[in-house]
């Protein structure tokens, strides 16, 4: 998807400095110093100059006191063991090397570059298949899991698309026998609303969650997002899920202008089926592709959790959504929806629900929270062990990948979604998916030759 771009001269009056960092030159992806400042408005933006290919500034985040808040709330880093040397600069010699900050909660594992859909904000190219990891290779992804975060960590099955594998329940199988107990399929769905039987195939498996893309709730959503209207196949998968009983998250590609608008809608049908939907995912379309401006006005989380707030019917406010503490606090944040009666100074909501950031501190987070939870999971540890039924709730995570426009190489070393190849290492995300502003990849796919 080509970045949005603007070429108008900085209009900002003033400058009210807020820290420094490093960031990438898009066209040559050096890494260089840079500046993070709020502009006359309160608007956030990142600012570096490349001797090369001139200056560019990125605009972060919506509201600068916002932003700050959030960078107050980090959790203490839990350093990953068994790092490389570093051998280059970010993003490059990524393995997972000496420089990272904080271990891997949520590992994926790439297991084709096919795909049965040629989506036009999609980061994954379609590819043929060709060059899919065997077996073996796949094994191999599997152990590196197990070597960065044991048997206990998520596992994530990704692509292109994973039911394009016949093999794909012998997967799931390979990775239960190794003792890993939780292991999702990231799917767009139409395999499993097409096959009668399949969704049970993979459950008896081991599958224990489906992660499905769900951009929206109209047909011209999908249109834009998948080049066409596929909503009835997104339905039929979310019911084929509540009648094998296994959980589903809906996954949703933010694109200003196109579903942004229906956040709060996304919101309350995923309160309406939390029975089978545990969890809501959105997460802002990255850029990728050429870039020649000035200025760059990619969607940021803090826009998604600006928009989510103001269309929640009054469920919650910005300041509901806290930091994840896994990675960086601008890179991962979240909210649980707890239903039943709020506890007393919490009011009701007539959806049912109430935020469970308003009937806990932020000592309170902190003193509960485990490293050991998966991202999408921190909450619901905490309250579980507070006696606190959650088996009804609902999980909101909202993930701010980066691209070449928005990269900070600060944030990069906190991350903690990883992509495991079969030479043994652990790529961060959004290092391992990065291109430069011709589309060129750093890391090619499993990190073989590129394919042809």
């Amino acid at each position: 998807m080509g970045a949005n771009e603007n070429t108008a001269a900085d209009p900002a009056a003033q400058r009210t400095p807020l820290h420094k960092t490093t960031a990438l030159c898009p066209d040559c992806l050096d890494e260089l110093p840079a500046e993070v400042y709020a502009d006359a408005e309160g608007v956030v933006w990142m600012e570096r100059t490349c001797p090369d290919h001139g200056r560019l500034a990125t605009r972060m985040w919506p509201d600068a006191e916002h932003y700050q808040w959030l960078r107050s709330l980090a959790f203490p880093m839990t350093a990953p063991q068994n790092t490389l040397a570093a051998t280059a600069p970010c993003p490059h010699g990524c393995g997972t090397c000496s420089r990272h900050q904080r271990r891997g909660t949520l590992l994926e594992i790439e297991v084709t570059r096919n795909c049965n859909l040629h989506c036009p904000v999609c980061f994954m190219s379609a590819e043929t298949g060709e060059g899919d990891p065997t077996l073996a290779e796949i094994s191999d992804m599997y152990d590196v899991i197990a070597n960065a975060v044991g048997t206990d960590g998520a596992v994530q099955i990704t692509g292109g698309e994973p039911t394009c594998r016949k093999d794909l329940p012998e997967i799931i199988r390979m990775g239960r026998e190794k003792g890993f107990w939780g292991i999702e399929v990231n799917t767009n769905g139409l395999v499993i609303a097409a096959r009668d039987g399949y969704l049970e195939e993979l459950v008896w498996a081991g599958l224990t969650g489906v992660y499905l893309s769900f951009d929206g709730l109209t047909g011209e959503v999908y249109e834009g997002t998948c080049g066409r209207d596929i909503l009835d196949v997104k339905m039929r998968v979310i019911e084929r899920c509540r009648e094998v009983g296994i959980q589903v998250v809906l996954s949703v590609a933010v694109v200003a202008g196109l579903n942004d608008g229906q956040l709060g809608d996304l919101l309350r049908f995923c309160l309406d089926n939390a029975d089978v939907v545990a969890g809501l995912a959105l997460q802002p379309a990255f850029t990728s592709g050429r870039f020649d401006a000035e200025r760059a006005l990619p969607m940021s989380s803090g826009d998604v959790i600006f928009q989510l707030a103001e269309q929640s019917d009054g469920l919650i406010e910005p300041r509901d959504v806290w930091p994840l503490g896994c990675s960086n606090p601008l890179c991962d944040t979240g909210v649980f929806f707890v239903k039943g009666e709020p506890p007393a100074g919490v009011p009701a909501h007539p959806s049912g629900f109430y935020p469970a950031t308003r009937a806990m501190t932020m000592e309170e987070y902190h003193a509960g929270y485990s490293p050991d939870s998966p991202q999408g999971s921190v909450f619901l540890d905490i309250l579980d062990k507070k006696g606190v039924e959650v088996a009804s709730g609902l999980s909101v995570v909202i993930m701010n990948y980066m691209d070449a426009v928005s990269m900070d190489t600060q944030r990069l070393r906190e991350c903690s979604m990883m992509v495991t190849v079969p030479d043994g290492r652990a790529i961060p995300f959004c290092s391992y998916h990065l291109t430069d502003s011709a589309g060129r990849r750093v890391y090619p796919p499993w990190c073989k030759e590129e394919l042809r």
